[in-house]
């Protein structure tokens, strides 16, 4: 809270940092989303899948966008989480404050905190098995879901609510969009990636019993 005192001194500072977090986190929905669905083509066949992870290798695409995703994750952490409680007590205030508003916005971003501290962890673990286990291929990834479901299962899970949230809470706090009409887009929206997510998942974990 200090921190953030110290911050709110400054509006110049405190404009650059809401700009990093806005622009670091649209990136991250686009990537998720986009990511997502390029994961979904095994829903296509493995030939497909290795296909597009093949294209993407041939023209470094792999090689470039993943060290770029890894600084906009790591600026997008310290951009967001510089406003978080980290003491006992302060946690304590917003919990109290939460339950005294009852407004949904309100726990919209408490659970923001909650899935985004998840995803940190979650994610990191991720993109290692992701790295230590290149290249990306149909096999070797269906390998992985079939061992390690339940954790992608809950990282699909975390990362498409804190999405789809964290980009209504964005829109809505630049006065983009109108705040009902933008909820039932990003829900559905979020809705229509978590199934394909789910259905990938699914067939990932078949083909990965299979073997």
């Amino acid at each position: 809270m200090q921190a953030q005192k110290l911050l709110t001194r400054n509006p110049r500072a405190e404009l650059y940092y809401d700009l990093v977090e806005l622009l670091t986190g649209v990136t991250l929905v686009g990537f998720l989303w986009t990511h997502m669905i390029f994961v979904a083509t095994i829903l296509l066949g493995k030939q497909t899948f290795n296909t597009l992870s093949q294209f993407l290798d041939d023209y470094y695409l792999s090689y470039v966008g993943i060290p770029f995703i890894i600084l906009v994750f790591v600026t997008h952490i310290l951009a967001a989480g510089r406003r978080l409680p980290t003491r006992y007590q302060e946690q304590k205030i917003i919990w109290r404050h939460a339950r005294m508003l009852k407004g949904t916005d309100t726990w919209i971003w408490v659970f923001q905190v909650i899935t985004g501290a998840a995803i940190f962890a979650l994610g990191s673990i991720h993109m290692w098995m992701v790295i230590t286990g290149w290249p990306i291929r149909a096999m070797t990834s269906a390998d992985r879901m079939h061992s390690f479901w339940w954790f992608y299962l809950v990282l699909l899970l975390l990362g498409e609510y804190h999405a789809g949230f964290g980009i209504y809470r964005q829109f809505v706090k630049w006065g983009w969009f109108p705040r009902k009409p933008l909820g039932y887009v990003t829900k559905m929206i979020t809705a229509v990636i978590l199934a394909l997510g789910l259905a990938a998942l699914w067939v990932m974990y078949e083909l990965g019993g299979a073997v």
